[in-house]
């Protein structure tokens, strides 16, 4: 089998000096050992990893998992298979020697291979020590692409024993007389056979020309039952698939893609496609014993139901086109993406939380419905609400099914938003919050009209909301007189402002004084500290809360992190959290030191 295959970037470090030779695309061809174009040019080395961490809500989900007492899943016991196109011959491993290497168990299968940059790069995003939202992986067994194309283009393919798989190159077999199609259906066939998640790269925009559909490479981004993975400033090949499936919208969705530990701000989808596989790797360890929550469908629905649209201003969908055109489903969100998968499993016919999936099968015929209540008083923003299914390929791979599978979001008497694709296998809803739903009932309904079964995920979130406006339309009665339910009025004569009362989950009728925050002074490790914690709903209520401190009344309050710091975050009875800041200092630093909460409506 010749070598046909576009490693999707490539770096070469040369020296002390660490210059970086930048060659795209590197193809390795029919008799011909390496053809290079491209540029070099120099590159500065930056300590810092936690930039793209903070783009994908990594470093927000971390903090917020260790102020409440959780352990931050990071990979502990999945595998994950990496496919590497040679930069040279035999050169696609990963560095084993590099430092954030320490602890994993590299594989070779091929027995004979050479590290290689690019293969190094690959892996710090997907499972570095420093540079991975994963660094607890385990083992990693590694491919030549080439190998892998003579084993994955003709017969029955191998055995796949990890449940994820990284392909962050591409080819398009096509333009060598050969047929893509036959690795795209091995492809969809083996991972439901075997239960894995292949995630993959598509070109980038250096490669071919952008107004050809033609550029989503039939290898592997043309198929179904995986993720396709762009860039997150949109420099990926895009269109829609020409072949074994004309006119689907690829990539899925897209993530920061800079080659790690460098200064250039250039992305690369090499790069990216290992964050995707990170995170999917995140949540098999967040699911723990929660089998069905870690299959394939699931990861697939809940990634992308969970990604982020704030990407681009330009995001959009239509009935018959479910994702953005260029930026899939958005950008990856793992906050939102690990609350989803841990509220839990929500079955049909149920009312549904703001977060949650689903796997289940579809009946012939088949109609499901999930239910959406929005309280009086309240509006449900950001609903993201997305179903996947698989391609079904033949053993033999001479046939294949699809089901036509719906989505739609209806209110009491009409049809609000439906996604209705006749060639995807994605359907996505989402409702931002220019199109916040009002209080009422809803019903979120999956459907196709074939004479066969289909299983499928489903995953969504939303974000229930109440400002003060909101707040004060549902808890006044006739018991209050209309000029004092504004903020600042205390009908109630407790000394509490409505807009505490509402602030802290008050009853502006009635005395409630235990809701207001609580201050004292605690001992930590032979030191004293004053501290402050209040109770604050789990939905959004359009108020922000500074904690802030200052040692003179006289003086300017400051809400530095140098000063005042939040350190814990605990659940509480009625839909509340409490949340507990204290100085940094202990009172031992000064004289006298104040510490108070202060409530002020979001712009």
């Amino acid at each position: 089998m010749p070598d046909i295959l576009q490693i999707l970037d490539f770096y070469s470090v040369e020296g002390p000096e660490e210059t970086c030779t930048v060659a795209h695309p590197l193809i390795h061809q029919m008799l011909t050992r390496t053809l290079i174009t491209g540029i070099s040019f120099a590159l500065t080395i930056v300590p810092a990893f936690g930039a793209y961490k903070d783009d994908v809500r990594y470093t927000e989900l971390a903090n917020e998992l260790n102020l409440r007492g959780t352990t931050v899943p990071s990979g502990v016991g999945v595998n994950v298979t990496q496919v590497e196109g040679p930069e040279a011959t035999n050169a696609y491993l990963p560095n084993a020697l590099n430092i954030e290497f320490a602890t994993v168990n590299i594989v070779d299968q091929g027995g004979s291979g050479l590290a290689s940059n690019h293969a190094t790069w690959v892996g710090r995003n997907l499972y570095g020590s420093s540079t991975s939202l994963t660094p607890d992986i385990d083992t990693i067994d590694v491919h030549d692409a080439n190998d892998w194309l003579n084993d994955w283009r003709t017969g029955t393919p191998p055995i796949e024993p990890n449940p994820l798989q990284n392909q962050s190159w591409a080819t398009w077999l096509e333009d060598f007389g050969l047929n893509s199609s036959s690795m795209t259906l091995r492809m969809d066939y083996a991972s439901v056979r075997d239960s894995f998640l292949p995630i993959v790269g598509l070109y980038n925009s250096d490669y071919g020309s952008q107004t050809i559909p033609s550029d989503i490479p039939g290898v592997y981004g043309c198929i179904y039952n995986g993720i396709t993975v762009g860039v997150s400033d949109g420099t990926h090949r895009t269109g829609v698939t020409i072949y074994d499936g004309a006119g689907r919208v690829k990539p899925e969705i897209v993530a920061p893609g800079r080659i790690p530990g460098l200064s250039s701000t250039a992305q690369y989808t090499s790069y990216a496609t290992p964050m995707i596989t990170s995170a999917a790797a995140l949540l098999i360890d967040a699911a723990d014993s929660n089998t069905s929550s870690k299959k394939p469908l699931t990861l697939k629905a809940i990634l992308l139901a969970g990604a982020d649209k704030a990407i681009s201003v330009n995001w959009d969908q239509t009935t018959t086109r479910p994702i953005d055109d260029v930026y899939g489903a958005g950008e990856l969100d793992i906050y939102e993406s690990y609350f989803i998968q841990q509220a839990g499993q929500q079955t049909v016919g149920s009312s549904i939380d703001e977060r949650g999936w689903n796997l289940t099968t579809l009946a012939r015929r088949g109609s499901d419905d999930y239910d959406i209540t929005v309280p009086s008083g309240f509006k449900l923003r950001n609903l993201s609400a997305l179903v996947t299914w698989n391609r079904t390929v033949s053993s033999n791979f001479f046939s294949t099914s699809l089901a036509n599978i719906s989505l739609t979001l209806i209110d009491s008497s009409s049809t609000i938003q439906s996604s209705d694709s006749a060639v995807d296998n994605i359907e996505h809803i989402w409702r931002d919050s220019s199109n916040a739903l009002s209080a009422g009932n809803y019903t979120l309904t999956v459907a196709h009209s074939a004479n066969s079964t289909v299983d499928y995920a489903l995953a969504w979130r939303s974000e229930l909301y109440q400002d003060y406006s909101l707040w004060s339309s549902s808890v006044f009665t006739a018991n209050t007189p209309v000029d004092l339910r504004d903020a600042d009025d205390d009908p109630d004569a407790d000394g509490i402002k409505n807009l505490l009362e509402q602030a802290f989950g008050g009853d502006p009728e009635a005395q409630d004084l235990d809701i207001l925050p609580i201050s004292e002074t605690i001992e930590d490790n032979g030191q004293s500290y004053l501290q402050i914690s209040y109770r604050k709903p789990e939905f959004e209520n359009g108020l922000t809360y500074t904690v802030e401190t200052v040692t003179d009344l006289n003086g300017t309050w400051s809400s530095l992190s140098s000063e005042v710091e939040l350190i814990s975050i605990v659940s509480e009875s009625g839909g509340f959290d409490r949340y507990t800041y204290r100085l940094v200092d202990p009172i031992s630093a000064a004289d006298k030191a104040f510490i108070r909460v202060e409530i002020s409506e979001t712009p």
